[in-house]
């Protein structure tokens, strides 16, 4: 029956169907190759468990697979050790088999099983991970394996650093027409180095125009390849360097973000590490050294007074101003990190954009009514391909255009972020005990910031808000600098 299904559906004739067919027809093959795929590797995991493939006279699973169904060695583990997560792990076996999943998932899963105790992956993955992976792409599930891990072995982190400085290395190698440059760079260099590719390899117009769009310079767009402009971007460096020596501290320089929580400083069990833009989670050996020279600013996200944005208006300048000022862009930066608020779209923030349009609307440049977007969805947003309203809790609702009818953006990475932060949250307080309610920390500028527990600030705020309240810089501005003792969170800007 399902061979009979499959080959009415391969004899379907592709060049008639209009675009509803096409995109259903893609759903549908994409769910029978996911199941087909689990089935195949269900299949080679029980041949390699029951040594049926000796009975063809092979000496191994991976050597009857390369013999009889032509695969690669490669292709061959992978599929037998998805299809061995697949019985130790019942749920990801049942999800893939529906079609739900897919084997990257499982992939995923599998390297979790190597890491993580059994019985505290099977607790997260009933609770979390498994409903994660069937909404969010593999990459995803896979910085929520590692949170759980992190968690479970915070010493992880830490040696991940140690062991990335002892492999450092850079290697210049005549090759052909010129050379070739390998090595290996720890986090924290090769962090910098990457912040200063993205922001000096971006294109540029050529000649004098000075329009941000390239295809209104008169034609004249970069049209170099993204390789030729690392490239470039690379030897612009060494340039600098001949010209003026190392850059000193007057100089701007591409810098790296750390985003850190209060409750991570503070030991909260279940806390988000630090994260550092480009890379991921850190350990707390590598937070101190980045934030030994680092520039601090802090970002409150939690308020104590009334109404949805608590402390939004020290950054409100009303319709005084068109643009978004510096700390605005910063705050909303904190509030997105650093991503597009679209969601589903990975992109890093390019604009600030006004919910309720400066002309158009007379939206003030308020904090509440600024999103960061990237440049593809302001574009569609001014467009009137995407519409955008606030929600009235320091969030944004997005809806896609499809003619005369809208259609609501299902924000899901959000909700799956939330759901694993409170999972993590009580396994934490379940395997390291709740610390005592009220402690202070010293913050980065000297002032004692009081940090409440996690329940408490839950009950305080139904979304994050953010307010950079900088201190000495905000003080006369907040009034008081007992407005930082609810600090919830801060960007740390390593001097590079």
């Amino acid at each position: 029956m399902a061979q009979a299904t499959l080959e009415g559906a391969l004899e379907m004739p592709v060049a008639l169907a209009d675009g509803a067919q096409t995109r259903a027809a893609l759903r549908t093959a994409q769910e029978m190759a996911d199941r087909l795929e689990g089935w195949r590797a269900q299949l080679l995991n029980q041949l390699d468990e029951t040594a049926g493939y000796a009975d063809d006279g092979a000496p191994s699973a991976v050597a009857w697979a390369r013999g009889e169904l032509r695969l690669d060695d490669r292709t061959t583990s992978r599929l037998r050790a998805a299809g061995r997560t697949m019985r130790m792990l019942p749920g990801v076996g049942a999800a893939m088999a529906a079609g739900e999943i897919r084997l990257d998932h499982v992939a995923a899963f599998t390297g979790a099983l190597r890491r993580i105790d059994h019985e505290v992956l099977v607790d997260a993955t009933e609770g979390v991970l498994l409903p994660l992976a069937k909404q969010a792409p593999p990459a995803d599930l896979r910085k929520a394996i590692d949170r759980v891990d992190e968690l479970v072995r915070p010493e992880r982190a830490v040696k991940a650093w140690e062991d990335g400085m002892d492999k450092r290395d850079i290697k210049l190698a005549r090759a052909g027409e010129g050379f070739h440059l390998t090595g290996f760079l720890d986090v924290e260099l090769g962090a910098r180095l990457r912040s200063f590719l993205i922001g000096a390899s971006s294109p540029r117009s050529q000649g004098d125009c000075e329009a941000t769009d390239d295809s209104v310079c008169g034609g004249r767009k970069d049209l170099r390849t993204a390789a030729q402009r690392r490239a470039d971007a690379l030897s612009e460096l060494l340039d600098v360097a001949a010209a003026g020596g190392v850059p000193s501290d007057r100089r701007l320089r591409p810098q790296v973000h750390v985003m850190v929580d209060a409750d991570w400083l503070d030991h909260e069990p279940g806390a988000a590490p630090p994260e550092l833009e480009g890379f991921g989670p850190i350990g707390r050996d590598l937070y101190g050294y980045l934030a030994c020279t680092g520039d601090h600013t802090e970002v409150l996200t939690d308020g104590v007074t009334g109404g949805p944005t608590p402390f939004a208006a020290v950054l409100n300048v009303g319709r005084t101003r068109r643009l978004a000022t510096a700390k605005q862009r910063e705050a909303v930066r904190a509030r997105q990190r650093g991503h597009c608020a679209n969601p589903g779209c990975r992109h890093r923030i390019a604009d600030v954009h006004h919910v309720s349009w400066w002309r158009r609307d007379g939206g003030p440049t308020d904090f509440e009514n600024l999103v960061g977007l990237c440049r593809s969805c302001h574009m569609n947003a001014h467009a009137g391909r995407l519409e955008i309203t606030v929600d009235g809790a320091g969030g944004f609702v997005f809806m896609r255009r499809f003619g005369a009818s809208k259609r609501e953006i299902d924000d899901r990475e959000r909700l799956n972020r939330r759901r694993l932060s409170d999972y993590l949250r009580e396994l934490g307080t379940v395997r390291v005990g709740v610390r005592p309610k009220g402690p202070t920390v010293a913050g980065p500028q000297g002032v004692t910031a009081d940090i409440r527990s996690a329940a408490t600030a839950r009950a305080m705020a139904t979304a994050p808000v953010t307010a950079p309240v900088t201190a000495p810089e905000h003080e006369a501005e907040v009034g008081d600098v007992t407005a930082l003792r609810h600090l919830r969170r801060h960007t740390l800007t390593p001097r590079t």
